[in-house]
Parts: C-alpha cells; structure tokens; sequence
C-alpha cells in the first residue's frame, strides 16, 4: 500500500511541477522530464536530510544521555536547526534539479533565478493542497489513528 502511495505522489507532484513551469516560466514542461525532475530532486533531497540529521546528531542520542531536561531542550533545539537547514536545502535541491532537467522549447536552460520560481510556485501549490486535503480529512473525520491500519 506505502508503495501504491509513493508511485501515486510522484504522478501527482509531476503535474503540479509541470503546472508550476508553465506558471513561472511560461512553456509547458514535459511531463517526463517533470517526474525525472520529482525523482531526481527526491533522491539527492533524501541524501542530503540523511547526511544532514547525521552532522546534527538527529535521532541518535547523541545530544546527552539520561531523561534531563537539558539533553531535551538541546534535541529540540537540534530539531529546530536541521527543519531550518532541510527546507533551505531542499528548496536548492529542487531549483538545481529543474535548472538541470527542464529545458525551454529551444533546449536552453531556463536559468537558476527561474528555476527558483518555479520551485516557489510549487512549494505553494504543495502546501495549498496539503492544508485542504489537512481540512477535508478533519471535516471527515478521518485522523491519523484511523489510517495507522492502512
């Protein structure tokens, strides 16, 4: 079923990235090279969170040992740094990726600044459609603990 989902969210997040270059760049993107794009971004981005949690000591009790509070705080400050560091990253991943793959109609590349656009146009649209999925499951009542048996 996870991979049902995996396969479904990479079609989608091609459309919504073959939509976002034809808002911020003004041609209409393949859509192969927009899920090359998807999967490429999606590969080097998990590369990179891993090695990041993996300088920042995320996940492995490298912070301090015992239940302190101190050793808490510093997780939690820990946590807040890499989210900071990830999206920055990731939203670099992602232009890089679409400055790489996507091309213009004449074969050009569409620039870094543009790709930068792009990628904010699809961020938006991501998170739009996230908030209403995030509201039509609440209204529906379907919660987390609902799909835990998916």
């Amino acid at each position: 079923m996870s991979l049902l989902f995996i396969v479904v969210g990479l079609l989608v997040a091609a459309l919504i990235l073959k939509l976002s270059v034809r808002i911020a760049a003004g041609f209409p993107a393949g859509y192969l090279r927009s899920l090359g794009t998807v999967v490429v971004a999606g590969i080097l981005g998990f590369i990179v969170n891993f090695a990041l949690s993996m300088v920042l000591g995320i996940g492995s009790g490298a912070m301090g040992a015992g239940d302190s509070e101190a050793a808490a705080v510093a997780m939690a400050g820990a946590g807040l740094a890499f989210l900071g560091i990830s999206l920055v990253a990731n939203f670099l991943i992602n232009a890089f990726c679409v400055n790489l793959i996507i091309k213009r109609p004449d074969g050009g590349s569409i620039g870094f600044g543009r790709s930068l656009l792009v990628v904010l146009v699809y961020m938006i649209i991501l998170v739009v459609i996230g908030i209403v999925l995030g509201v039509v499951m609440a209204m529906l009542g379907i919660g987390a603990a609902s799909l835990a048996g998916l």
